[in-house]
């Protein structure tokens, strides 16, 4: 999924303020990056994975642009 600067911080903008549909666009653009770093020796430890996807979640409103 390609999109230019302007839409990126506009997704983003609605997730801080708290738009569940943008911070599921967020977190879907991440999760190739979010799977890659909890995978050990070619296994996706879910857990961490659950954990990270989390903390971002409860913590995006706190991001600043």
């Amino acid at each position: 999924m390609k999109i230019t600067k302007v839409e990126f911080k506009n997704i983003l903008t609605a997730a801080i303020a708290g738009d569940h549909a943008a911070l599921e666009k967020i977190l879907i653009m991440y999760m190739p990056m979010i799977d890659h770093q909890c995978t050990s020796e070619g296994v996706l430890d879910e857990d961490m994975r659950q954990y990270i996807l989390m903390r971002i979640a409860l913590n995006i409103s706190k991001f600043q642009i």
